[in-house]
């Protein structure tokens, strides 16, 4: 059985708290947009960012040759 160190700390709170702190830092520094990427298959992370009220405001593609 695989158990990674990211599953034993999901659900506890601290992506959340440091999520806060990002907050704080950036409302210290004057900025007013935060932004990020993930991977689109990345479900995880669209459900922890769309918690964290994220709004979805663009796409990118690729094609590989």
């Amino acid at each position: 059985m695989y158990i990674s160190i990211v599953d034993t700390k999901r659900n506890k709170g601290y992506g959340s708290s440091l999520m806060e702190c990002i907050y704080e830092i950036a409302k210290d520094r004057g900025i007013d947009l935060i932004e990020l990427d993930y991977w689109f298959e990345n479900s995880v992370a669209k459900d922890f960012y769309k918690k964290q009220n994220f709004i979805k405001y663009r796409e990118f593609v690729y094609k590989q040759l």
